[in-house]
């Protein structure tokens, strides 16, 4: 029986096989019991210090390197804070920088005074009056400027004031289903906003207005109407007795006096060629107004010598002109009656009766504007009272010293130089 002998060689490559197994399986083991247990994850925050400086870690030189790198963060607790570095002339370490303080801040919004506890802004208050201030500033002297401007700044204020009073009383008098339905009417309207202007509010305000500021006007234009309906509007009446007694009381609007409308033709005398010519025009049957707007009449011939006159009483008894002759003449005539030539002064004259006009309106024909006149009158009388009424429940603040405030920062920002 024949015997194999081991190949020398076998025994040390199998050591060193085993020996690479070990190996990699002790560096797999130590990278599982690192993933086995791991860390929360750091949070990192940015400080408003880290903008301070215009020296930030990007404007240095790239071959610096003192300052190419920052430092390592700084870790506290899980939180990492972030800070840019600076570095100090000559390459030294690099410090933290101080912090800069903010230069050239605009003060955008100021209150300055309150209506009914609804705060009053000066750049809202002036935006729909500063053009005319503005104006006013470039052609008057601010004493002059001043005394507009009070004006106009009360004449703002005032407006805010009923708009503010008249809301908050048609908000206070809403039921709840009320409540719902103007929301409702808002979103409706918001909505159409939007749509028109492609769903964009940013484009909305691009064209003139921003949708919540048109929706604030739109709320107070509906519940000031309201207010207004409801408390004066449904108040006022108007009868036909009050109908009759306006009628009387303005009898000679709807019962003007008559008036006269003649035309005269006057030309010196010693031109005895214009004065054939005018005849023979008029016997032709020439227009009086074209023959009166020749050049040969020396009474407003650019008019063909118009005059509207009016007069009182019987036409047969009027004067029209400031002349005895001139009246008398014109007394003669008939509408549509031309005189015979006549001389005045060193003039011969022609003078037409062209119509009496008279526009009377009967009582039936003038009842609708009667009505609409005395609806319209007694309206603002008692939407007047009503915002006394208001003004005195309000709680205001000290018109005059409002005034004062506001007219100082008009001053301020609007006034002359």
């Amino acid at each position: 029986m024949t015997r194999h002998s081991p190949t020398p060689t076998a025994g040390p490559a199998l050591l060193i096989a085993l020996l690479i197994v070990m190996l990699l399986g002790s560096v797999a083991g130590c990278g599982s019991a690192q993933r086995a247990d791991p860390k929360p994850a750091a949070r990192v925050a940015v400080t408003p210090d880290a903008f301070a400086s215009t020296s930030a870690a990007t404007d240095l030189p790239s071959d610096d390197p003192a300052g190419s790198r920052p430092e390592p963060p700084a870790e506290t607790g899980t939180e990492i804070v972030v800070k840019p570095v600076t570095r100090q002339a000559g390459g030294t370490a690099p410090t933290e920088p101080r912090p800069v303080a903010p230069e050239g801040l605009t003060l955008i919004e100021s209150k300055v005074g309150d209506i009914n506890g609804k705060p009053i802004y000066a750049t809202s208050f002036f935006e729909p009056i500063e053009a005319r201030l503005i104006a006013n500033a470039e052609r008057m002297r601010l004493a002059g400027w001043r005394s507009e401007a009070i004006k106009i700044i009360d004449e703002r204020l005032t407006g805010l004031m009923v708009d503010e009073l008249l809301r908050a009383e048609a908000l206070a008098a809403l039921s709840a289903q009320q409540r719902q339905g103007l929301r409702a009417f808002l979103s409706d309207f918001r909505r159409n906003i939007l749509t028109e202007n492609l769903g964009s509010a940013q484009l909305a305000e691009k064209r003139g207005q921003s949708v919540d500021a048109a929706m604030r006007e739109k709320e107070i234009e509906t519940l000031v109407g309201l207010t207004l309906f409801q408390e004066v509007n449904k108040r006022v009446h108007v009868s036909w007795r009050d109908i009759q007694q306006a009628y009387e009381q303005q009898h000679e609007r709807f019962n003007p006096p008559p008036t006269a409308v003649l035309r005269l033709l006057r030309v010196p005398t010693d031109r005895a060629d214009s004065i054939v010519a005018i005849n023979a025009q008029i016997s032709e049957g020439v227009a009086f107004e074209a023959i009166a707007s020749e050049d040969w009449n020396t009474f407003e011939p650019g008019d063909g010598g118009l005059i509207r006159s009016e007069f009182e009483g019987a036409y047969a008894e009027a004067e029209f002109f400031g002349s005895d002759v001139l009246n008398e003449q014109a007394r003669r005539l008939s509408p549509g009656e031309i005189s015979e030539p006549f001389e005045l002064a060193s003039y011969t004259c022609w003078i037409k009766l062209e119509a009496i006009e008279r526009e009377s309106t009967s009582l039936y024909d003038a009842q609708l504007a009667i009505n609409v006149q005395l609806n319209r009158e007694r309206r603002e009388a008692a939407r007047q009272e009503y915002i006394r009424q208001l003004f005195e429940r309000a709680r205001v603040n000290n018109r005059e010293t409002l005034i004062r405030r506001l007219l100082a920062i008009a001053e301020d920002r609007y006034g002359p130089e």
